[in-house]
């Protein structure tokens, strides 16, 4: 009985959505001239979509593949003259002239059925057409990470209609639907906001002008990670091999034993970080700060064995003195070396 129950109310809602032309209400019959395949403006008018972006979520930035990956809901309305007087109807998307969007830096992004989960176009009053769509996966951004871990970035986002050069459609930013949520699933990130642009652009690879809007969301890292998880064990880990200094040279056994754990220990932290950063041509913040920590370790280490040699020599009295001059001039280096290349 429910097996027939379930094919009767399926045949009533087929029969309700009826063709393409399927609509909420009322007699919703496209024109018989009406062809899909044609604009609705003359040519040399170019038909004006506006475009709108909502970032329903971000959830991560990966600085290893160099991409963002997000949830976008996507809305479009163009005015198509020959729809006018069918307000509220509702068509397959194929049925009418609809212009595809293409994310110019992305093949990635999987999309989900447009309005009502049955791919429709929405017609409005004077043949006002809209459509959202909903689209998740990656886009990849190529940022900087020169100033990483305190880096800020504009990943930007390149949409257009490659089906149709900048003198057929032109595009206009929707501002009233485009914004970013409130709520981002993002916590090693802070989102401050969202910039628009549009412009007019050639595509190398298809030989043509388009228009094209530019999505910048402005992103900063939460660097608080980094400088407790790693930046403070590097400076530990240097401070460590500084004790050097303090040891008494004719006990050069323990010296250039600890000079050497804190050589093998930072080489071993250099190892563990390199998974986190992406291989780079250039050097970033931490890098710096990675081979300046190295070259002192590697200093007191080298200061740990002359000043073993000369105690050999018999020449303690000079290792001493060495040892009293590290104790300053390799803190000051440290220190020197953070503000440098913090500042």
């Amino acid at each position: 009985m429910k097996g027939l129950l379930g094919v009767f109310l399926s045949v009533l809602i087929a029969a309700a959505l009826g063709s393409p032309a399927a609509a909420a209400g009322g007699d919703c019959l496209l024109p018989a001239d009406y062809h899909s395949n044609d604009r609705p403006d003359p040519e040399g008018t170019p038909t004006v979509i506006r475009l709108g972006v909502l970032f329903a979520d971000v959830t991560g930035i990966d600085d290893i593949s160099q991409s963002l990956e997000g949830d976008f809901i996507v809305r479009r309305s163009w005015t198509d003259p020959r729809l006018d007087g069918l307000a509220g109807c509702r068509f397959a998307r194929s049925a009418v002239w609809f212009p595809i969007t293409d994310v110019m830096n992305s093949s990635q992004l999987r999309k989900t059925r447009g309005e009502m989960a049955m791919d429709q176009v929405r017609i409005e009053e004077a043949g006002r057409v809209t459509y959202v769509q909903r689209f998740f996966g990656s886009i990849a951004t190529y940022h900087q990470l020169d100033r990483f871990p305190f880096d800020s970035h504009r990943m930007r986002i390149r949409m257009t209609t490659l089906d149709y050069p900048s003198d057929q459609v032109r595009l206009e930013l929707d501002t009233e639907f485009t914004a970013v949520a409130d709520l981002l699933n993002i916590p090693d990130w802070t989102i401050k906001g969202l910039e628009s642009e549009i412009v007019t652009g050639t595509v190398p690879e298809f030989d043509a002008t388009y228009s094209i809007l530019h999505l910048d969301l402005l992103a900063s890292r939460n660097s608080q990670y980094y400088v407790w998880k790693i930046m403070l064990p590097l400076m530990l880990i240097v401070l460590m091999s500084f004790v050097v200094f303090w040891i008494s040279p004719d006990r050069f056994g323990p010296q250039i034993g600890l000079a050497a754990t804190s050589m093998l220990t930072l080489i071993a932290f250099q190892f563990a970080l390199t998974t986190m950063l992406p291989r780079l041509s250039y050097f970033t913040l931490m890098d710096e700060l990675i081979l300046g920590s190295t070259l002192l370790v590697f200093g007191s280490l080298v200061e740990a064995t002359l000043t073993a040699v000369l105690v050999t020599r018999d020449r303690t009295e000079l290792a001493l003195r060495i040892d009293r001059i590290c104790r300053w001039v390799f803190p000051m280096a440290l220190a020197a070396l953070w503000v440098i290349v913090l500042s």
